[in-house]
């Protein structure tokens, strides 16, 4: 091989080892560059975010002296008006006293105080809500409850009670609608102990036995108005002689007797010479009705002529 030809190869390789060299370490300065460029904005970040948090700390230290002294402060108002307070002597104000809107009565005597925890549309009554100290959700959960209670009982009077249409000559003075309604007693054991569950953990198991013998009894006369056996719910309308019209709810036994017998109200011939007494139409809460409006409505049966 020729010397020279060597020579000029190894020349050659030189030279592009070279100038591969010189592209790396260009291209190395421009990446460290980039690198140093990118370390620099990061760096300032940082020293942003730093600033922020600072701030952020400084304003977290100036609430937390804000709501400590806000603390004192109602801690002190609430010591000088406990100082202050007139304590209550249950041992001297167990009588009646004339200075106070209250007196003093030991939670055991509470059983043997008679009252009515509903009205007759099954509002708490005022005396209810006094003695039981009720919060107006709990006389909502009550109301509801016994709401409840009512429907379910009124839904199986629908269910058993049976018409009765009696043959007889059409009377244009008189007007009648007949249920055969059967004794339910059997039923109510279960919504007794739904109704008592129910309002335990409404208004607690202590109060709610207070109010469990009344409620029991209003129960009962909800669902077996006589008692014992089957028997008939009528409401009947009488026209009398000036013109009037007289309206009846009447119970009777199986066997026809009259058990008992509820004046309704009456629609008087003239207005004009009603004396005010009488029970308007459609019924309110107050009417002997009202409980069977489920089967009869709330409307007159007959008009006055």
């Amino acid at each position: 091989m020729n010397p020279f030809l060597v020579i000029l190869g190894i020349a050659v390789a030189a030279l592009v080892g070279s100038l591969h060299q010189r592209n790396g370490a260009r291209n190395a300065a421009a990446e460290l560059a980039r690198l140093q460029a990118e370390e620099a904005a990061a760096a300032a970040t940082l020293s942003e975010v730093q600033a922020r948090s600072s701030a952020d700390s400084e304003r977290l230290a100036e609430v937390s002296r804000e709501l400590a002294e806000a603390m004192s402060e109602l801690r002190s108002a609430s010591d000088a008006a406990i100082r202050d307070r007139i304590e209550p002597a249950p041992a001297v104000e167990g009588a009646w006293p004339s200075d106070r809107p209250y007196f003093y009565l030991p939670k055991r005597l509470l059983p043997e105080i008679g009252f009515t925890p509903l009205t007759s549309d099954g509002e708490p009554t005022a005396e209810c809500r006094a003695v039981l100290g009720m919060t107006p959700a709990e006389q909502a959960e009550l109301k509801q409850a016994w709401a409840d209670l009512r429907l379910e009982v009124q839904e199986l009077q629908v269910r058993f009670a049976k018409r009765i249409d009696r043959a007889a000559p059409a009377d244009p003075d008189r007007r009648s609608i007949r249920f055969r309604l059967p004794n339910i007693s059997d039923l109510l054991p279960v919504l007794r102990e739904r109704l008592r569950e129910r309002l335990a953990h409404a208004i607690g198991a202590t109060r709610a036995r207070l109010i469990e013998e009344p409620l029991q009894e209003r129960l009962v006369e909800l669902g077996s108005p006589l008692a014992e056996g089957d028997g008939f719910v009528i409401y009947l309308a009488e026209r009398d002689a000036d013109g009037g019209v007289n309206h009846y709810l009447r119970f009777e036994t199986a066997n026809g007797a009259t058990a008992s017998q509820f004046h309704v109200g009456t629609l008087p011939a003239d207005p004009a010479m009603s004396d005010g007494n009488e029970l308007p139409f459609p019924i309110g809460p107050d009417s002997p009705l009202w409980n069977y409006r489920h089967l009869f409505g709330d409307q007159p049966l007959l008009r006055p002529r």
